[in-house]
């Protein structure tokens, strides 16, 4: 359909074409610019009228047009990462390719646009801003650990709990572990344990008020309260039905559930803690976050120093040990010591922190004894509450 020649057009034909003397008046009354004026002139000498009709101002050639080539290799690595059970938005696949060692990598938004036209995904309405979201992260490693459960299945249908521990600041996954039925607390403090194992002894705990992690709402405290509080380290909850006080744990139980869903179902619970390990190497030095500017959560977490408990500040070697009381003599070894726990807990294997010259022993999740040790003795005797027994305690499931 032909375009309607407007009584704009008519007087700048006139004016083009001489009729008028005042350039700058008639600029000034068409609010347009001196430039655009001799262009359109130069424009209605050669063509006349229709000189004078918008024109597209799309470029003659797109030199920074992604090529046919790259656009398959978006696709592809997209499939890939989505096959395999790992984040597959466009940042991901981004990064993805910049480690695969390809050249001229598109960026996120042009990423984001060949998936859409290519029918890849279909765009979603607009979320909340993240400028609306108030997001908070402590400063050093170790600073706070978030703890939370949550529920899975094996392959026979059989339910099972997986406990994880995440550090707040770099996201590193210090513990992931999974046992049969529901949450318990030997299955959560185990996984507080592997992680001061490997990572040191936090400052603070945060966790959600299951009562596996408090007993703030049945006026007591949780054998998780007690052991953390023997450490030094301080426990915090979140507002009841407010989950997004945990949010990064929270978040990161998509993560992991949409990673194991892409694998065979796990048949027994050794084989889904076998899954949990793999999973956790691959989340902590190899999957990028974006949160952490593309930096992995093991980058993360060596790149500062990590924080302490608050009434241990300086830097002592933390070791974890696990050995059996001796049966005759209520003793533990926790290197380089000998240490009176009792007879009580004769038989028990007990798991030992030693944290400078600080030593807490816990049975499972029970907390056997705490003390400073005299750095001249090898034998560490007990005390009060180390004394001899008729009834033992009972030993902890395996």
């Amino acid at each position: 359909m032909a375009q309607k020649v407007t009584a704009m057009d008519i007087r700048m034909a006139a004016a083009l074409a001489g009729q008028i003397e005042n350039v700058a008046q008639f600029c000034r009354q068409e609010q347009i610019s001196r430039q655009t004026f001799y262009k359109y002139r130069q424009r209605f000498q050669d063509e006349g009228v229709d000189g004078l009709r918008d024109r597209s101002r799309r470029p003659l050639t797109s030199p920074g047009q992604t090529s046919p080539e790259i656009e398959d290799l978006v696709l592809r690595r997209r499939k890939q990462l989505l096959e395999a059970g790992k984040d597959h938005g466009a940042q991901s696949i981004v990064w993805a390719l910049q480690r695969d060692g390809i050249h001229s990598v598109p960026s996120p938004s042009t990423v984001w646009q060949i998936l859409t036209r290519r029918g890849a995904i279909t765009p979603q309405p607009q979320k909340r801003p993240k400028s609306a979201t108030k997001r908070f992260t402590f400063a050093r490693p170790n600073e706070c650990w978030q703890s939370d459960w949550t529920q899975w299945s094996l392959a026979d249908g059989s339910a099972v709990a997986i406990a994880g521990t995440l550090d707040d600041h770099s996201r590193y996954l210090v513990g992931l572990r999974a046992a049969r039925g529901d949450a318990d607390g030997d299955l959560v403090w185990s996984v507080i344990i592997a992680g001061i194992a490997e990572c040191g002894v936090p400052s603070m705990s945060l966790s959600d008020n299951g009562i596996v992690y408090t007993g703030r709402f049945h006026a007591h405290e949780s054998a998780f309260e007690r052991n953390l509080r023997a450490l030094g380290v301080r426990t915090i909850n979140s507002a009841p039905f407010h989950p997004q006080t945990c949010g990064k744990i929270e978040r990161f139980w998509q993560t992991l559930k949409k990673w194991l869903n892409a694998r065979d179902p796990a048949a027994t619970i050794d084989d889904l803690n076998d899954l949990l390990e793999q999973f956790r190497g691959f989340y902590n030095h190899h999957r990028p976050h974006r949160a952490l500017k593309g930096a992995t959560p093991a980058e993360a977490f060596h790149a500062t120093a990590a924080a302490r408990p608050i009434d241990r500040p300086l830097p002592a070697p933390v070791f974890v040990s696990r050995h059996t009381v001796d049966r005759k003599t209520g003793r533990l070894f926790v290197a380089p010591y000998d240490v009176n726990v009792g007879l009580r807990w004769a038989g028990h294997t007990c798991d030992s922190i030693r944290d400078g010259e600080h030593i807490i022993i816990f049975s499972g999740n029970r907390l056997v004894r705490t003390l400073t040790v005299d750095p001249t003795r090898k034998y560490q005797p007990g005390d009060k509450n180390t004394r001899s027994y008729r009834t033992r305690e009972p030993q902890p499931a395996p």
